[in-house]
């Protein structure tokens, strides 16, 4: 965290066939910005029918880090509590961001188009 400053920093990695590609900045003392692309496609089962689909994603992705404990009282910012990952020991984990939003999709509702 102690080498992004304001000037956004350039990232992209890929895993299980997503993509996550942005830019990081420093936007106070102790957060940080990502304004990034995911995008990639997955094998999913419909929920309705269980038949098993391929879908494609393709999204903008804003997400705001703390470095340490987020409290909102604390802070003087508009960001909500929901917006905040935290992270600790001065780290930002991109991979574990990539792989939560991931699980995100894996564990939610799906239906296939026409069902």
């Amino acid at each position: 965290m102690k080498k992004i400053a304001q000037l956004p920093k350039h990232f992209a990695l890929t895993l299980e066939g997503f993509t996550l590609e942005g830019e990081i900045s420093r936007i106070g003392s102790k957060i940080f910005s990502i304004d990034a692309h995911f995008k990639g496609g997955m094998n999913l089962s419909c929920d309705v029918s269980g038949e098993e689909f391929y879908k494609t994603f393709d999204e903008s992705l804003v997400l705001h880090i703390s470095d340490g404990l987020w409290s909102m009282q604390s802070q003087k910012s508009e960001l909500d509590d929901f917006d905040v990952i935290e992270f600790f020991d001065g780290f930002i984990d991109l991979e574990f961001i990539l792989k939560s939003e991931i699980e995100s999709i894996k564990n939610d509702y799906h239906t296939k188009e026409g069902v």
